[in-house]
């Protein structure tokens, strides 16, 4: 009986180090992005959290119903990730890793088993660089500065802006795509899935939660950009690249701890972690 038991996991196990051999190279790109980029260091957390998703449904997914309609869904992934090799294109190798996933759990649990982890194989999307990411910094840039600088005119300051430049007299600030607030965006956005999964209520207004996100990060950025012009028009454009440098973390506090408020404005709670998903 205990051999029984045991050969799943020796299963699974197998094809974990079989994945892990064939995806090697998109292993590796995904860490160098994760320990390289602003935006997505967050992508470490990622798996891990997924993971403990599926564990907190581990007595609903012990019922197995294999299926041969899996073998479709894995035929399509690998198609797509001889594409993305193909062409150079990692993301498609990651996204292609992600159809994978689900078609191993249709094949060997059931169409059933997937619907149960639905959510934890969606928020995988968090961990993969999407190409269009930069094309939204861009445009937050151009908010920001915007929205900023308006801000700094209603305050009274003399400002002058100039492309993504912001000037007082003597003074210049450049605001660049690091300065968009993509990185609170992108990082807020991935936690509160995490958090509107875990609430009790309607999904529509969980929904309008993370419809928030946005523009809770430009506000926050806003005033984080706004705080550093200010520091550096009353005291010294040190103290201000100062302020710049390690504000980041204490403004995404402010926009996590505004999507809190909010939360609770439109009277939704957490649910207890064992029943989520039910």
């Amino acid at each position: 009986m205990g051999h029984m038991k045991g050969k799943p996991i020796l299963v699974w196990l197998a094809l974990a180090v079989a994945l892990g051999l064939f995806y090697w190279p998109t292993f590796r790109w995904l860490a160098n992005t994760w320990l390289s980029s602003d935006y997505y260091s967050h992508g470490f957390l990622i798996p891990p959290v997924s993971a403990f998703l599926v564990w907190t449904k581990r007595k609903r997914l012990a019922r197995r119903e294999p299926t041969a309609k899996g073998a479709f869904v894995l035929a399509a992934g690998a198609a797509l990730y001889l594409v993305g090799m193909n062409i150079e294109m990692r993301v498609l190798g990651a996204l292609s890793l992600l159809i994978l996933i689900a078609g191993l759990v249709i094949s060997f649990m059931g169409i059933r088993a997937f619907r149960e982890i639905l959510f934890p194989w969606f928020f995988l999307i968090f961990m993969i660089p999407l190409p269009a990411l930069l094309d939204l910094g861009y445009w937050l840039q151009e908010i920001s500065v915007k929205s900023s600088s308006g801000l700094l005119s209603l305050l009274g300051l003399p400002v002058v802006r100039v492309g993504q430049e912001i000037h007082l007299d003597s003074l210049a600030f450049s605001v660049g795509v690091g300065c968009s607030g993509l990185n609170t965006f992108v990082a807020l956005l991935a936690l509160a899935t995490f958090y509107a999964y875990l609430l009790a209520g309607p999904l529509p207004r969980r929904i309008v939660l993370l419809a928030l996100v946005l523009p809770i990060a430009i506000a926050a950025n806003t005033i984080r950009i706004v705080s550093i012009v200010l520091i550096g028009w009353h005291m010294s454009m040190d103290t201000a690249m100062t302020f710049h440098d390690y504000s980041d973390p204490f403004f995404f506090a402010v926009a996590l701890f505004a999507l809190l408020l909010l939360s609770r404005a439109m009277k939704c709670r957490l649910r207890e972690l064992h029943t989520a998903g039910s």
